[in-house]
């Protein structure tokens, strides 16, 4: 069993801020470009190249945030708060306040948006892998983040809608921006109150230099970064593709925001069992067993036809549960790296490349999987012919699965059949991961 296991009231005090994170991301890359389109007549081409260059630039800023926040550990409550209130303010003026061209605006106010919300995401994580070195705890800490970052992206899915229906149509983002501002107050309360308690403070040593803490990072971590890249990929390509898949495949638009509540509903639900499944056969093999279901699920969407709504909505709760496992396994499997290789001092650096890796995955499914519904002379919101719809599901579907199967092949050979990392997290083994099964106690 776990020596002083950490209490629940702890983990939700530091988890409960990774809620307004995620609310404030979900705006960010799914309702602004439509509302620039629609309320300031903004061209979609353009909307597209600036959020190509947002992307590009967050996704490669990430690691130099990461080392700025090792090095400047001692101020972590300053620069959480003041990240906090840009996101917030930047959010407000995405949505309600255009002071000169919409096209500008929206470049100004997306960039501050999404450093503010990077900064706080990379330090939440790397906080949460200098709270404990205890594997099986590691798993706790990034399910009880994760928990509530899915319950802020379902709020945020939901809320303008509900809005719509209660509050004047101009007076929808206002409310939108209050709630993440009161939301994110409430949060932060209750998460300075974990850190004011924290008991570790190593992490106040001087950190590491950014290109010394890129060396410090493991063979093992690199191979991991590796595989989560693969199967984010994985995961990214539906996403981007889901409102395609659902209104021109499916033929029921309305349901989307259905399906996406299922989906991520599910994720948090599952993710104690994932735990419970990685005390008792380890975080890598947990983590396989998850890529197995995603596999089915894409298998079984890409036989789908138009009306096929039940089937779909099981697919959205079989795959969320495997995007559970796909939230807390990688992040607490590198905090088992970080704490192996006493690397802590760069702890924030090594995180931002797992935030570089999901960024990236995200901006290769966009490269990708649009192009190549193109070529198969796939058009949106339009009448498609089968080949083209066809596409469409081996787009969706297929790819994914493929990646998926990849993904899956690289866990199983570099960390499962060499017995490498076997069993972490399993039945509370000693921190060292490489230990052989008749050395666990």
């Amino acid at each position: 069993m776990t020596k002083n296991p950490i209490k629940s009231s702890a983990l939700a005090q530091y988890g409960m801020l990774a809620a307004p994170v995620a609310f404030a991301g979900f705006p960010l890359y799914v309702l602004a470009p439509d509302f620039y389109a629609a309320a300031h007549g903004t061209s979609l081409t353009f909307l597209g190249l600036i959020l190509l260059a947002i992307r590009l630039f967050d996704a490669f800023q990430d690691p130099l945030i990461g080392s700025f926040s090792d090095k400047y550990r001692r101020h972590t409550p300053s620069i959480m708060i003041s990240s906090a209130i840009i996101l917030c303010i930047s959010i407000y003026g995405l949505f309600n306040q255009v002071y000169f061209s919409p096209i500008i605006w929206f470049a100004l106010c997306m960039s501050l948006a999404v450093t503010a919300y990077s900064i706080l995401s990379i330090n939440l994580y790397s906080l949460g892998v200098l709270w404990t070195d205890d594997t099986n705890q590691q798993t706790r800490i990034a399910a009880s983040r994760e928990i509530f970052a899915l319950l802020g992206l379902v709020t945020a899915v939901t809320l303008p809608s509900l809005l719509a229906e209660n509050v004047p149509q101009e007076n929808v983002y206002i409310w939108f921006s209050l709630a993440l501002a009161s939301i994110t107050l409430i949060a932060l309360f209750f998460f300075f109150k974990w850190y004011s308690n924290m008991p570790n403070k190593s992490y106040l040593k001087k950190a590491d230099s950014f290109f010394v803490a890129i060396k410090t990072l493991s063979y093992d971590s690199k191979k991991l970064l590796f595989v989560y890249l693969i199967s984010m990929f994985a995961s990214s390509i539906p996403a981007v593709l889901v409102i395609f898949f659902v209104r021109d495949l499916l033929g029921n638009e309305k349901y989307v925001g259905l399906f996406l509540l299922l989906y991520f509903l599910s994720g948090a639900i599952f993710m104690p069992f994932w735990k419970r499944i990685s005390i008792s056969h380890g975080k890598y093999r947990a983590w396989f067993y998850s890529m197995i279901l995603a596999v089915i699920s894409f298998v079984w969407a890409f036989n789908l036809e138009n009306g096929d709504i039940l089937q779909y909505s099981i697919i959205c709760i079989a795959s969320g549960m495997a995007l559970g496992a796909d939230l807390i396994f990688p992040p607490s499997i590198l905090a088992d790296h970080v704490h192996s290789a006493k690397s802590e001092n760069n702890t924030s650096t090594h995180y931002a490349l797992l935030t570089l890796a999901a960024k990236s995955s995200l901006a290769l499914a966009s490269v990708t999987a649009l192009p190549f519904l193109e070529s198969v002379g796939f058009t949106p919101n339009a009448q498609n012919d089968e080949s083209a719809l066809t596409g469409l599901s081996t787009a969706y579907a297929l790819i994914p699965c493929v990646l998926k199967c990849l993904a899956g092949f690289m866990i199983w050979k570099l960390f499962i059949h060499n017995k490498k990392g076997e069993n972490y997290g399993k039945n509370q083994i000693n921190l060292n991961p490489y230990r052989s099964r008749h050395n666990v106690k």
